[in-house]
């Protein structure tokens, strides 16, 4: 049952590839509305063996339905809707990384810290291969995220589309020679980056490269380049501007990140998260596809991680 529900999340999650898929949700919008939304679960309750916690159920259950209530009252356009599109964005992204949100005030001694844990979704996971576990709660952000801004509200130019053309493979690579240009000398200068070459055998450098993708550089491409800096590019009407801004949302993302000699917040590691979120959000205003810019994120995960171990 478990690596079912590992598959089924997974299918769930790229089938919103597929332009048939999404008609269908839409039909079923259409037809009963945002209680279609409920398919979302489905993961979480066969991981559960169909006999989830009552409290984690109700948590599952409020964090799909927040976003979805907050988008029913958004306006057309105004300062409301655009107040109202920050709100959603929290509200999809605090449950999944809680600590990030808390480290502020943890900072400070604050104990409003502890708060913003409790809003965090409890953690599922499902086996999809040995060595390889699904984040079930993560998923259902993905899924959500996907729902929400291609079914319910659909964002242009959104991009999950894996048809890649040569151009889109073409861009994925400039991008990752930009950061390996830049990022990778500013982050041995400053002591960040240590050479160190572990080549981790064929079966594992696979399973970077899959799980890189799919699990970490899709998911993430999808909330700050396919969200994010859509919302911000279309706000503001000028590229550059929600190019920047995403990049750096996106390396204040990794302040919670700690890496050796650089204690939280980690101000090194925003430095260089945002130098490869211009990368990125290059690599997706070029090719309007958050697929080609997780091709980038891949990559530079995967170059971290066989040249900088």
């Amino acid at each position: 049952m478990n690596t079912l529900t590992a598959w089924w999340s997974l299918f769930l999650y790229l089938a919103f590839a597929s332009a048939r898929w999404r008609t269908l949700w839409r039909r079923g919008f259409q037809r009963v509305g945002d209680w279609i939304a409920l398919v979302l679960l489905t993961p979480m309750l066969l991981a559960t063996g169909l006999r989830p916690q009552p409290a984690h159920l109700l948590t599952f259950v409020l964090y799909l339905a927040i976003p979805i209530l907050l988008m029913r009252f958004r306006p057309k356009e105004g300062w409301l809707r655009s107040l109202i599109n920050i709100l959603v964005v929290l509200a999809l992204w605090l449950p999944l990384e809680p600590s990030l949100f808390a480290l502020p005030f943890e900072s400070l001694g604050l104990s409003v810290g502890s708060w913003i844990h409790a809003l965090g979704l409890p953690d599922v996971g499902a086996s999809l291969l040995p060595g390889l576990t699904l984040p079930i709660e993560k998923l259902t952000g993905i899924l959500l995220a996907l729902y929400l801004f291609l079914i319910r509200d659909p964002l242009p130019h959104f991009g999950f589309d894996f048809r890649f053309q040569l151009r889109d493979v073409g861009y994925a690579a400039a991008g990752l020679a930009f950061f390996a240009v830049v990022g990778i000398p500013m982050g041995l200068g400053m002591g960040f980056l240590k050479v160190n070459i572990v080549w981790p055998g064929w079966p594992d450098f696979l399973g970077m490269i899959l799980g890189g993708y799919l699990l970490i550089a899709l998911a993430e491409e999808i909330l700050f380049r396919g969200v994010i800096q859509n919302m911000l590019t279309r706000r503001w009407g000028h590229w550059a501007y929600g190019l920047m801004a995403a990049a750096i949302i996106f390396g204040a993302s990794h302040l919670n990140n700690r890496t050796p000699g650089f204690p939280e917040p980690n101000w090194a590691y925003m430095l260089m998260a945002t130098v490869a979120g211009l990368a990125y959000g290059w690599v997706w205003w070029k090719t309007g596809k958050v697929t080609a810019s997780a091709l980038t994120h891949m990559s530079v995960n995967l170059l971290w991680a066989v040249l900088f171990a």
